[in-house]
């Protein structure tokens, strides 16, 4: 039984519809079996990263979790095919094998290899309202 005193209204709960749309998409998306404790990881890191995703784009003001999050590093070995023209050998490495294989290609001679720390920082931007931005501002990719 409600109580009278915690039933809202419409305006209060039309904000909530985006968040409820994207709750349900995951509940629809993520493959489960009733009884089976094995796949609540999944509904649960589902849930999870949807509502985390609305909250960073929707929610938040835009740069919030800029300084909250470090950026991503990566550790790439690269070898010297040619005089000046570098290739990745090894990528996504961490730094301590990067600097292992970069030390055994030296010694058994011929190589000239590098260790290359690649950043990635990740932004979130808020979605454009309606009618801003148009066609020449689409992402190529």
């Amino acid at each position: 039984m409600t109580r009278p005193d915690r039933v809202r209204t419409d305006p209060d709960l039309a904000e909530l519809g985006p968040l409820a749309q994207v709750i349900a998409r995951a509940l629809r998306d993520t493959p489960i079996r009733l009884g089976n404790p094995d796949t609540t990881p999944d509904l649960v890191g589902a849930l999870t990263v949807a509502v985390a995703a609305y909250i960073g784009a929707e929610v938040l003001p835009p740069g919030a979790l800029d300084q909250a999050r470090p950026p991503a590093v990566a550790w790439d070995v690269e070898i010297e095919n040619k005089p000046g023209q570098w290739a990745v050998f090894s990528p996504n490495c961490s730094r301590s094998a990067a600097l292992e294989w970069c030390a055994s290609a030296e010694e058994s001679g011929g190589w000239s290899a590098r260790v290359v720390c690649r950043t990635t920082i990740t932004t979130i931007e808020p979605r454009p309202a309606l009618g801003e931005g148009s066609s020449a501002d689409a992402d190529p990719a």
